[in-house]
């Protein structure tokens, strides 16, 4: 079964409100929405700097994530 890792982030009730109505407004929740800007910003780290390779992801720090199952 694929891991899922989980990673709490803190924002001010400003900015949570303005995810909430973004999120909404792409019918996309929270979460989802999260995930798919981190998505679009690996993408363009990679397309600037070049593919992340298989040694630094191996060596990559998760200390800050929860593993879920």
């Amino acid at each position: 079964m694929k891991k899922n890792n989980c990673v709490k982030v803190y924002v001010d009730d400003n900015m949570a409100k303005k995810l909430a109505v973004v999120a909404k407004g792409e019918g996309m929740t929270i979460s989802n929405l999260l995930v798919f800007l981190a998505r679009q910003k690996i993408s363009y780290y990679e397309r600037v700097k070049g593919n992340i390779k298989q040694p630094e992801l191996q060596n990559a720090d998760l200390s800050e994530f929860e593993t879920v199952e």
